[in-house]
């Protein structure tokens, strides 16, 4: 879809970003609403490099169900690295638009809506503002929003550093509870000879209940005008115990984003729609196409977390296997969100983005540039 000049509306950021004493707005912050060629306004904020050598731009793109102010201390961690920080709500989520009559559900009809929200602040906020080099540091649904687009956005990025991308659902990522409760009874009833864990070698790479139905079920539901109908055992539940959270180890880092919603509930989405379900299984299924890497030539990181339980890690290594322009690294023990898990594992993160972003070749050309 070809992207048009969009309108542009930025005010100060305290008149759109929400302030928690545990989770304050960056310094530096401009923020503002671009709407759409398709007419949809998307909530974005942008921040000029911190102190020191400038190492360019870097668009951070979120998962599903996230917000701006979640990625705060990133942000904070990008700026002190040399990095101008331009970031959005996706449409439906954060403080952007919402595509219900219900705002607490997580909708979208097609992946391609999600790529016409990237260009849009692509062209007329990160580019627009901040010079090159640029880059984009992407995650679980941002990543896969990315990689769909690869080809286009070659033109306006110059790498990318994916964490753990949305390439496919584990076993048990939909209703872990139930999966659990299967291993318990059949345990029980074979006296234990069936029900075990699988060793990871020999466990499957994705769920084939979503993969043989979820993900026709939700397509052919959606044509027939349930679309926007939460998926089976879904609700507009925002908040989740740490306990039974799957996104990070760090109990601190998660209960401050708990804390942001219960400030500003209005930016929180339960789960997703049918449609979202049939839209993210028809561009998980392109990516799994034998042409799918060779074509990808957009340089990147990807970055998996070995404890994954809501992404399938197998599925994002055996992408990279097929794509020369990607890298592979997969930081063990780590939860799904690695930004927002413990030091441990975010600092491994960070070594890695440091070693890959802007590049040797870039931050050649900026000493050369600064001479």
């Amino acid at each position: 879809m070809k992207i048009k000049s969009s309108a542009l509306q930025e005010d100060s950021a305290h008149a759109t970003l929400a302030d928690h004493p545990d989770n304050p707005v960056p310094e530096g912050a401009r923020a503002g609403f671009v709407t759409t060629p398709d007419g949809i306004r998307i909530r974005y904020a942008h921040w000029p490099a911190g102190e020191g050598p400038r190492k360019g731009t870097v668009t951070l793109l979120q998962g599903r169900a996230e917000f701006i102010e979640k990625y705060f201390e990133v942000i904070d961690d990008l700026r002190r690295r040399g990095f101008a920080v331009v970031t959005f709500d996706w449409r439906g989520q954060g403080g952007s638009q919402r595509l219900t009559r219900n705002p607490k559900r997580g909708h979208v009809s097609a992946f391609k809506k999600y790529r016409v929200d990237l260009r849009t602040v692509l062209k007329d906020v990160a580019l627009a503002t901040y010079p090159g080099p640029h880059f984009a540091l992407a995650h679980s649904t941002g990543a896969l929003v990315l990689l769909s687009d690869a080809a286009r956005l070659r033109t306006m990025l110059d790498r990318a550093v994916l964490t753990a991308p949305l390439l496919g659902l584990p076993p048990g990522a939909w209703l872990p509870g139930l999966n659990g409760l299967r291993r318990r009874v059949l345990r029980t009833l074979s006296l234990g000879l069936l029900g075990r864990v699988p060793l990871k070698a020999k466990a499957p790479r994705t769920s084939w209940f979503i993969e043989r139905i979820g993900y026709p079920a939700a397509r052919a539901l959606s044509l027939a005008g349930f679309g926007r109908v939460f998926v089976p055992g879904g609700n507009k539940d925002i908040f989740v115990p740490f306990e039974t959270n799957r996104q990070t180890s760090d109990r601190t880092r998660f209960e401050r984003f708990n804390k942001v919603l219960e400030q500003v509930p209005e930016l929180g989405v339960g789960a997703p729609t049918l449609g979202w379900l049939g839209a993210a299984g028809r561009a998980m299924t392109v990516l799994r196409r034998r042409e799918a890497g060779p074509n990808m030539h957009l340089p990147c990181l990807v970055i998996a977390a070995g404890k994954d339980r809501i992404v399938s890690t197998p599925m994002i290594e055996d992408f990279v296997a097929r794509t020369k322009a990607a890298a592979y690294l997969e930081i063990a023990g780590a939860e799904h969100e690695l930004m927002m898990e413990r030091d441990a594992y975010r600092d491994q993160f960070w070594a890695a983005f440091d070693a890959f972003v802007p590049g040797l070749d870039v931050e050649h050309e900026l000493d050369r540039a600064a001479l």
